[in-house]
């Protein structure tokens, strides 16, 4: 989705097709679920209520209600079609009774509970500016219970120069094994035009500023990350 592009961008057609595209850019997706799972598998209890923002078409979901049989799920997602797309796979892996559905932004949403943790995996690196960022985890950390883990993977940039420009072409390179020439070439133009890259120490004032401490990280691949932070 560009910068400052509604949400809504992600439309029928582009559901449909996001659990293949996403594997074939970021060929550690699934690692990055199942390492998601056990991380907050290890630190909640069995009958914990997780909220999962960017539900998109339900991966994490499935992921980790698998893992864990009595985990219950609050779904939020801004674009209609990705969440009937999420409905749909969490009914086909038997899941539909402990997941509930919210189509709206973080920043908007209201619930009637606070969480046990929360995930928000490739979401925030569609947000252009800190500022936005901050408000977005602010609005993610205000709906958790106090020392809940908040668990995000998001695309992002190195310290150095030189390290971003070695890991986008290496990048490039894994992903031309598993894409179309020109496929590839569409998917890399409209990531540099609408992904919001932050370096690790941008990342960390972002995350204090929404009140949260220093996040963790717990998975990096390339230019794939993700980190946990807990709630105050």
């Amino acid at each position: 989705m560009p910068k400052n592009a509604s949400p809504q961008r992600f439309d029928a057609e582009r559901a449909a097709a996001y659990d293949d595209r996403i594997r074939r850019l970021a060929p550690g997706y699934d690692l990055l679920q199942s390492t998601v799972a056990s991380v907050l598998a290890a630190r909640l209890p069995d009958d914990a209520h997780l909220l999962v923002v960017g539900a998109g078409t339900g991966a994490e979901i499935v992921t980790m209600g698998r893992n864990v049989s009595r985990w219950q799920f609050t779904a939020v997602d801004p674009s209609p079609d990705m969440l009937d797309r999420c409905r749909s796979r969490v009914a086909e892996a038997g899941l539909a009774p402990r997941v509930e559905y919210v189509c709206d932004r973080i920043e908007d949403a209201s619930f009637p509970r606070r969480f046990d943790a929360a995930t928000s995996l490739l979401v925030a690196h569609f947000i252009d500016g800190d500022a936005a960022k901050q408000r977005y985890f602010h609005a993610l950390a205000e709906w958790l219970r106090p020392d809940a883990p908040l668990v995000w993977a998001d695309l992002y940039r190195p310290t150095s120069d030189e390290a971003y420009r070695a890991l986008w072409a290496a990048w490039r390179e894994q992903t031309g094994a598993r894409m179309e020439a020109d496929a590839a070439t569409r998917a890399f133009e409209r990531i540099d035009e609408g992904i919001s890259f932050v370096r690790p120490a941008t990342l960390h004032q972002i995350v204090a500023d929404a009140g949260l401490p220093p996040p963790v990280p717990l998975y990096q691949h390339l230019l794939w990350g993700a980190w946990m932070s807990t709630a105050a």
